[in-house]
């Protein structure tokens, strides 16, 4: 029995609802388990290796957030394939298997995506927060989910009369800032936790002055530790987000600056592998189909006009003179 518009249309919003609320409930399970048994097993040895603990997690979620910021600079690009492929799905009859399979494209496509996204959280709040007690990490969940959820409904409403690339190029940017901070936090974390093996103690917590970073360092501000447990302030909120330190190593320096070129490098790749620009003269597959597309479509339009102006010439010979 077919379904009418109406009918189709309240399915699929049922399906994205479900695909939705499902895939957060997996991520909200896995994050969970993750840190009661991170309280509950690792604690302690978390407390003797906590600089190398926050540097795995920070550059892991480095590498997410490098990659989710990719995925969203093709978001707009991606919604005409969607559509092509879903109107491909729903024009299968039933008896298809492929067909079948597409018709629940809306429910597994919002499943994948939160619980993706969900499990990026964790590893993201987990090398943010893993340092702190548990009893400041729901709190922290809470007002990201009421935050995440106006602004997701402030997209939605705003979609019409704001083009939808502004906002997937600026969030990208803050994506990739965040990013870099999270790798030169890595590396620093990698060489702090050096660095206090050698000292027997987390002395970066203690203060500011000579012995509290390592003498090698690039430059050291007495002032902006976000680490000191007493005047540590607003500045672990930079530290957090951005990966402010008053102390530059060599390797926090050069991870900062050679996550800006990686990005750099595979923008311009990808730019060129679609076939939008060329490299020196280097062309890819793409772009020649495409120059080619452009020289076809040009010439049928300058046919198109040339034919147009000769209609026009011979209707004004073959009508009658006014006198």
């Amino acid at each position: 029995m077919a379904l009418t518009d109406k009918q189709l249309y309240r399915k699929l919003i049922w399906q994205i609802w479900f695909g939705t609320i499902l895939g957060f409930v997996i991520a909200l399970c896995i994050g969970a388990a993750f840190i009661a048994v991170f309280y509950t097993k690792l604690q302690d040895l978390w407390a003797q290796t906590e600089d190398l603990w926050e540097g795995i997690f920070a550059l892991i979620a480095s590498g997410l957030i490098l990659a989710m910021g990719i995925a969203f600079l093709k978001l707009e690009g991606s919604s005409a394939k969607w559509r092509v492929h879903l109107s491909h799905a729903f024009s299968k009859k039933d008896s298809d298997r492929e067909g079948r399979s597409g018709k629940y494209a809306l429910m597994i496509l919002p499943l994948i995506t939160v619980l993706r996204e969900g499990i990026e959280a964790i590893v993201f709040v987990g090398g943010v927060s893993m340092s702190d007690s548990a009893k400041s990490i729901p709190l922290a969940v809470v007002v990201g989910l009421v935050c995440g959820a106006l602004v997701s409904y402030g997209i939605y409403r705003g979609a019409a009369a704001i083009a939808i690339r502004y906002f997937l190029v600026i969030s990208t940017c803050i994506l990739f800032l965040v990013g870099a901070g999270l790798a030169s936090r890595a590396l620093g974390f990698f060489q702090a936790y050096v660095f206090n093996q050698g000292v027997w103690k987390d002395v970066e917590e203690l203060g500011d002055g000579p012995g509290s970073y390592p003498p090698d360092s690039v430059w050291h501000l007495t002032y902006g530790n976000p680490f000191n447990t007493q005047t540590g302030g607003g500045w672990s909120i930079f530290n957090a987000i951005l990966g402010w330190n008053n102390t530059a190593t060599l390797g926090a320096v050069l991870a900062y600056v050679f996550f800006w070129v990686f990005v750099i490098c595979t923008l311009t790749f990808l730019k060129w592998k679609e076939g939008r620009t060329h490299l020196f003269g280097w062309k890819s597959k793409a772009y020649v189909v495409r120059q080619q597309r452009f020289k076809e479509r040009a010439a049928a339009a300058a046919a198109a006009e040339s034919a147009s102006i000769g209609s026009d010439e011979k209707a004004s010979l073959e009508s009658p003179i006014q006198a």
